[in-house]
């Protein structure tokens, strides 16, 4: 993994795509809710926590990587939208939708409020952090 000279990114190789400029996280969760910030600050003091895991902020979202992108959190008006990726569909009632990004599903998982954050959620997500 190497890091973009402009805005710091973690990036796979020198000319590898991103969305370069230099955004923060507070600036992404800036004017939320105060419930959201507190459910992101829960994932990512656990998510930031396992090994290899790099975090940075893009244009709209919160990306997280490990040897590839397993993350993506995206701050919405009343909600944090979790986009993480599987090998397979893995349909459950936590899921709002799955996604084909061809070789690898797309789970997003919509969280507004503490007592949405099971601990099914991270458990996916650590999966994703496995494969990816």
């Amino acid at each position: 993994m190497e890091t973009c000279p402009k805005c710091g990114r973690p990036i796979k190789h020198p000319k590898a795509w991103h969305y370069c400029a230099e955004v923060s996280i507070d600036a992404l969760l800036e004017g939320k809710a105060p419930e959201l910030t507190l459910v992101f600050d829960k994932v990512l003091a656990e998510v930031a926590l396992w090994e290899g895991v790099e975090v940075s902020a893009s244009k709209n979202c919160v990306v997280f990587v490990h040897r590839q992108t397993f993350l993506l959190v995206r701050p919405m008006k009343k909600e944090l939208d979790l986009k993480f990726f599987l090998r397979e569909k893995q349909p459950g009632p936590l899921i709002s939708k799955i996604k084909d990004e061809r070789s690898k599903w797309a789970h997003h998982i919509r969280l507004s409020k503490l007592e949405d954050l099971q601990p099914e959620v991270f458990r996916m997500i650590r999966q994703s952090w496995k494969v990816f």
